[in-house]
């Protein structure tokens, strides 16, 4: 296993809820981090075993984290881990620094309401059956908007069928969500974001996040989803609302994200996808269709260059799919990171004349 080390602030009184954790991925994002932390401090259902495993390169982050803690008295333990970059290891981090049996994740930018964390646990709590593995929240500032007019035009091209919200289809698309207005209950669903989301831990501790996606990722929560979907049922929480609000830092630029976007697609499509012939034309028209998207983009926005840029990462992305073909072989999931925190308040700097914090006070994540 992998040695990582942290360190764990733990509550004076610890509320909430106690059967559950919430992990949160973070990168070169102090400010959005001490945000959500202020969400999580202003609502009652927090889980009680909140970990952000942080994969910046510097110590802004954790330097923010500890004044916050310095400055605030949680009703959550609020441990900390340094991890390398990338999303989807960060995730699975989490789950080896986490003790809860139900596992959230949230973005690092993410804000929830009040009854958010509990309206999940109540979707599982409810599952007598035991057959629902993930229930993902309403990301209610990004729902009951028109359709936008890239779907309509994909729709009226045919490069799209129509089909339940959420779900994935052969041509390689997820239908979007952001259409459906506000609702209560829950939905079955075939995709769940993997940033306003809970999961069993025994889902968990079957499947982990694919570490084909590397640093920021796009489409590792679709193929998370459509592997979870074989053995568990995806559920959408309406009444479980957080806001995203999208942090412009630690993303790539537009020609690394087009061509992240082309891989990953094809590697998830060819996973997941059994496409019959007319599946297989809509999957690389739609591309085609994409790169015209963004040249018309350029052309009513010449001042800025990032749909060319975009397009010029789609190209290479194209190419790359046929030259050497995304593989990835993914091995059984299991426990790989041993997460050792110590106390905070152990590894400030001593008094003056006070020696070291002893080894004793480490306590292993696995404890």
């Amino acid at each position: 296993m992998q040695p990582l080390a942290g360190w764990r602030s733990t509550a004076i009184q610890r509320a909430g809820l106690t059967d559950s954790s919430l992990v949160v991925p973070t990168y070169e994002r102090p400010a959005a981090i001490t945000t959500l932390l202020d969400a999580l401090l202003a609502v009652a259902d927090t889980p009680a075993d909140v970990v952000i495993v942080d994969g910046s390169r510097g110590h802004a982050t954790e330097e923010a984290l500890e004044a916050w803690v310095a400055t605030n008295t949680a009703r959550f333990d609020v441990s900390y881990v340094r991890s390398p970059a990338g999303l989807t290891l960060q995730r699975n981090v989490g789950v080896d620094a986490s003790t809860g049996a139900f596992v959230f994740y949230l973005d690092d930018d993410c804000v929830p309401y009040a009854g958010y964390f509990q309206a999940i646990r109540d979707v599982f709590v409810r599952d007598t059956t035991v057959t629902v593995g993930a229930v993902a929240g309403a990301i209610v500032n990004n729902m009951g908007g028109a359709l936008s007019w890239r779907w309509r035009i994909r729709f009226a091209l045919g490069l799209a069928q129509r089909g339940e919200p959420g779900s994935y289809l052969d041509s390689g698309v997820s239908l979007p969500i952001t259409h459906v207005p506000p609702f209560t209950g829950a939905r079955r669903v075939q995709v769940v974001p993997g940033g306003a989301v809970g999961y069993r831990r025994a889902v968990l501790d079957r499947q982990r996040f694919s570490l084909y996606f590397s640093g920021y990722a796009q489409g590792e929560d679709l193929e998370m989803s459509l592997r979870v979907g074989r053995e568990w049922m995806l559920l959408w929480c309406g009444d479980a609302h957080v806001s995203h609000n999208h942090a412009p830092q630690g993303r790539p630029d537009a020609a690394k994200k087009g061509y992240m976007e082309v891989r990953n697609r094809y590697f998830i499509w060819k996973r997941h996808a059994t496409p019959a012939f007319a599946s297989l034309v809509r999957f690389w028209l739609d591309f085609v269709y994409g790169i015209g998207v963004d040249v018309l983009e350029f052309v009513a926005h010449p001042t800025s260059i990032a749909p060319l840029q975009h397009v010029r990462g789609v190209l290479r992305g194209l190419l790359s799919c046929l030259t050497d073909r995304p593989r990835y072989d993914e091995p059984p999931a299991r426990r790989e990171y041993d997460v050792t925190f110590v106390a905070l308040v152990d590894r400030r700097p001593a008094p003056l004349g006070v020696g070291a914090a002893p080894d004793a006070l480490h306590v292993s994540a696995a404890s």
